[in-house]
Parts: C-alpha cells; structure tokens; sequence
C-alpha cells in the first residue's frame, strides 16, 4: 500500500533513528541547507581534505624532493589501492590508484587483446558511456589486427554474442543514464564458457551497490575515484586485474612506475610482477593525498554496512518519488528492483533539464542527461532518510507550481 506523505515524513524520521552507521556522515562536509544528489558525478568533501591539502602545501614548500623519500608519494598507488580494495570485492595487493578511467580502459583492453593473440572481437554496450566506446573505437583504428566491435543492449544479447571470435567484453557495471545494473557473475560466466576475458567499468557503481572482484571471477575491473568514493574532483581512478592473469602480458603502456625496479634507472623495461605492472607513470601526488581522506573513512566501515546504507536510502527515494510527485507527471525508468539498480535513480519529469535547474534554486544539486533523463545520485555516506524526504518535498513544489516554465532556466547544463 503506498504511504501518503505524513507517513513518508515519519518514516524518515524512523529510519534514520535506527540507522546503524549514521556517524558515516560526520566525517563530510555538509554546506546548510544544500541537499546533494550528485555522488554519480563528484562526492562530497571529507572534512580532512582541507588539512591534506594544506599538509601537502607545506611539504612542497620545505621538503621539494626529498619528499619522495620522507614521504610514502611513491608507494600511495598501492597503499590506496589496498584501502579501496575492498569497495570492489578484491584483496590486498590487487588494485592499484593510478592514472583516469579512460587511461586504465585502454590499459585493460590492450592488455586482453595482447592475452588473447587470436581473437579479434569486442562486445560492448551500445550506450555504454562514451569514454569506454571511444577507447575501443580507438583499438578499432589503430590495432596491430583488425578489431570488430559489436554493439549489445542488453544481458542477453551480450550473452548470445560471446564465441570463439571474442577477445574482450567490456561493459559498464551500471548504465550512466537508465542506472541499470548488469549481473557481473553471469556475464563473466558466459564470456569464460567462450574463452573471452570482461572488463568492467564500475564508476557507477563502486561505493554505492556491492561488487565482488573475487565472487564473480572478474578479468578486469577500472573506474574512477571521485565519484561515490568521494576522492575529489578529477580524482585519480584504480584498476583490478585477475591475479592468475596479470602477469600473462606486459601492460600495453609501460612506464617507468611499472618497472621492476624503478630505482634501477633500467633502459629496458622488466615488468613488475602483479597489478604494479600497471602503474605507469609519476604518481599523482596532490590528487592523491586528497584521496586518502576518503579511503580513511572506508577503513573504518565495513562495505556491506555502507552498501545496506545506500538500498534503504535509494528504496527510500522511489517510495518518496513515487508517492509524493507521481501524479505530477514523475516517472522512475531505473530497475524497480533495487538489485538491478546502481547508485543513482533516474526518471522523468515535465520540464526535465529546466527541473534541474530549478532544483539548484531550491538548494537541491542533482543532474540532467539528454533527452529526458533526470538523475539523483545517492550517496550512502553523506544523506540522511530526512534530506531525501526534504529534496523530494522541494521537487514537488517545482512541478506542482511549474515554475521550471520560467525563461531563466532554459540554458539546461548538464
């Protein structure tokens, strides 16, 4: 039966009383009164991050190099990669922090390709987000053999596409626009029945809903770190590599961070043995010194706890959506079923993009993806049952008033 919307206010109120690991949200900044739904685009700020910023300045100035060795800058792709480890369902020694998402695909899909010599066919979602299409397109130009994309919509048609031609899957985890989620597990299965490796970006994903590396026998995992794991704006990204498979090939870009022995100063390049091999070049000091604060806070609670957090935040929000702007015209096009749902909600809405733009009016941050597609990402480490009731109420005062009609909010951002 659907609540009405006294219930939906108390329900929140209950909710967040029995919430086990509320304290999460202690630890980010919260600007009064803003109620942000943009965790699938930047995460919130930990309260650390200006201090690690601040140390970082400080060392910079009286330390300059000798940083490098009274600091741990060298090792930090590694240590991060030990901390966040755990948010993908890998182990130590397993993922490393290094580079951007796109860099870490054509990491992945270059080294399945030099695995699998005699293969020459990828499979990958025909809206998957345009960075992952734009990797393989260029694998398409440039490879050493011809390379044959094809273009799937759904768990399906993936599956039905997987034969002794295809190297590599590579999929999104969740959908960027619908927040559709894919069984990893059984996509992996069907690509090794072929002989074929997956690749999977999970930057809508990780942090959020669960994901088990290890459980679904994952080849490669990439995604980026500023999103749900709230490592900043531009944050660097991480890579998984099956352990059994890492050491199969040399990563298709070498670099001297890579190298065995990078103190060496080798001319010829000796791979490390691991997911080291993957790091390739300087690492990313600054960026990466605001990223610890966000894996500090991911040591102190377990994942399952943080992933049970964002399911009755996201089961909440539908509820709310549903009950409060239903009849304003509002639409949810995610999964209904939460386990087929990533870690945002989307739906549709009179106006749309001009809703979103109304919405930053009324201090509620949320984003806009063509042609109609309206998305609140939710972060299970800084909103409260009460802030999504609250945004929902704002929502719903836009569309009851159409105030999004107004000729201010035409220029639609994204």
């Amino acid at each position: 039966m659907m609540l009405d919307k006294a219930d939906l206010a108390q329900e929140a109120r209950t909710l967040d009383a029995g919430d086990r690991i509320s304290s999460i949200c202690a630890h980010y900044e919260q600007p009064k009164g803003w109620i942000f739904f943009d965790a699938n685009s930047v995460g919130p700020a930990p309260k650390t991050a200006r201090k690690a910023a601040s140390d970082l300045m400080d060392d910079w100035v009286n330390l300059r190099r000798r940083g490098w060795a009274e600091r741990d800058w060298v090792d930090m792709p590694a240590i991060l990669g030990d901390r966040i480890a755990p948010m993908i369902g890998a182990g130590p020694g397993e993922v490393v922090v290094c580079d951007n998402t796109t860099v870490n695909l054509y990491k992945a899909t270059g080294h399945a390709l030099a695995v699998n010599k005699d293969r020459a066919t990828i499979v990958t979602q025909a809206e998957n987000f345009p960075t992952d299409l734009h990797v393989l397109q260029g694998f398409e130009r440039f490879c050493d053999r011809p390379v044959e994309i094809r273009h799937v919509d759904t768990e399906e048609e993936a599956i039905a596409a997987m034969d002794d031609t295809v190297v590599l899957g590579s999929f999104s985890h969740v959908g960027y626009k619908s927040g559709i989620r894919w069984d990893m597990e059984k996509i992996n299965a069907a690509a090794h029945e072929k002989g074929a490796l997956v690749l999977w970006d999970v930057s809508h994903s990780a942090g959020a809903v669960p994901i088990d590396a290890r459980g679904s026998n994952a080849d490669y995992i990439v995604g980026c770190g500023y999103k749900y794991l709230s490592t900043g704006p531009g944050g660097p990204a991480y890579i998984y590599v099956r352990p059994d498979l890492a050491e199969r090939a040399w990563p298709p870009m070498c670099g001297w961070m890579g190298h065995a022995d990078i103190y060496a100063f080798s001319g010829n390049y000796e791979p490390h043995t691991g997911i080291k091999r993957f790091i390739s070049g300087t690492p990313m000091v600054g960026a990466n010194a605001i990223a610890r604060c966000a894996a500090d806070i991911y040591e102190k609670y377990e994942p399952g706890d943080i992933w049970a957090r964002h399911r009755s935040l996201s089961e909440f929000f539908v509820r709310a959506l549903e009950t409060m702007c239903g009849k304003l015209g509002v639409e949810v096009t995610s999964p209904a079923n939460y386990d087929r749902r990533g870690g945002h909600v989307s739906f549709r809405a009179p106006g749309a993009g001009r809703v979103v733009e109304a919405l930053i009016d009324k201090k509620v941050v949320a984003s806009f993806r063509k042609p109609d597609s309206i998305r609140f990402g939710i972060s299970p480490t800084a909103l409260t049952h009460q802030d999504i009731h609250e945004a929902v109420r704002r929502l719903h005062d836009i569309l009851e008033t159409e105030i999004w009609r107004d000729p201010k909010y035409e220029n639609v951002s994204v």
